[in-house]
């Protein structure tokens, strides 16, 4: 599959008031979005997964196949994406209803109610954007495969890659013809000293979160997967309606293509 990708910065203050044009363009309401994103960092060339071990058993058919050939290409980058909500968050306030003649559960009266051994989690490659052509767009390979749920670190390892770092992904997403809208920022976790060198199996409380953007700022992505890339005719079909949304959406946002190497997925 190819992605074709044009991106835009969204300064705090502007943030309402591009969702409600958004949300007038698309004709629907935002669906929010809070993703886990774990960074991996190939260390070796992985060799052919082992479908027949227990890593493998939630991931079958067409899957292995793209898996194979994402992990067994050159050393890149990876991540792997789980979906979370705000109630997966460490609730720090106080219940006011508790019942005394039903006394809550342990994990209910700290708050908590994340279970990462039941968190799914996705597979994304993201190929270096190709060079020298659609100047005025991004174009790169893209693939994903699902993964088992839980402990992901053991796979992972597996297959040569070592876990770096995790964020957190909360935003918005449209959904205008073929065209993928988000609207998100990155947020991360509180910093307790050494970072950790594993995924956390709790996550803390939402409003301990910190946006990377010091200022606040949001990123606009649009984007149209192309099922096959060679196909010419639908990377340019592709390719006009992004155009025509950027047109769309001048006087309020100015997208653009990212530049190349900053969005450089080998590892060196």
């Amino acid at each position: 599959m190819h992605e074709l990708v044009l991106f835009a910065s969204v300064p705090s203050h502007q943030h309402h008031e591009l969702l409600q044009q958004l949300a007038g363009l698309t004709a629907m309401q935002p669906r929010h979005r809070l993703e886990r994103r774990l960074i991996f960092k190939a260390y070796r060339r992985p060799g052919l997964i082992n479908t027949r071990g227990g890593t493998g058993r939630d991931v079958q058919g067409a899957d292995i196949v793209r898996l194979n050939k994402m992990l067994n290409g050159g050393m890149f980058y990876t991540q792997v994406i789980g979906p979370i909500s705000e109630a997966d968050f460490h609730n720090t306030k106080p219940s006011s209803s508790a019942d005394p003649d039903h006394p809550m559960s342990h994990d209910e009266a700290a708050g908590n109610s994340y279970d990462y051994d039941s968190q799914p989690w996705k597979l994304e490659f993201r190929d270096i954007p190709e060079a020298g052509t659609r100047s005025t767009i991004t174009a790169r390979l893209t693939a994903s495969a699902t993964l088992p749920r839980g402990d992901i670190v053991t796979p992972m390892d597996a297959w040569g890659y070592s876990f770096v770092t995790e964020y957190v992904v909360e935003g918005d997403v449209f959904i205008h013809n073929d065209i993928v809208i988000f609207l998100h920022r990155v947020l991360q976790y509180p910093s307790h000293g050494q970072e950790p060198h594993e995924p956390r199996r709790q996550l803390p409380s939402f409003r301990d979160m910190s946006p990377l953007e010091r200022t606040g700022g949001y990123i606009l992505q649009a984007a149209i997967t192309v099922q096959d890339g060679s196909n010419q005719e639908l990377m340019r079909t592709a390719s006009q309606h992004l155009f025509g949304l950027r047109e769309q959406l001048k006087s309020v946002v100015r997208l653009e293509h990212a530049d190349r190497l900053s969005l450089d997925t080998r590892a060196k």
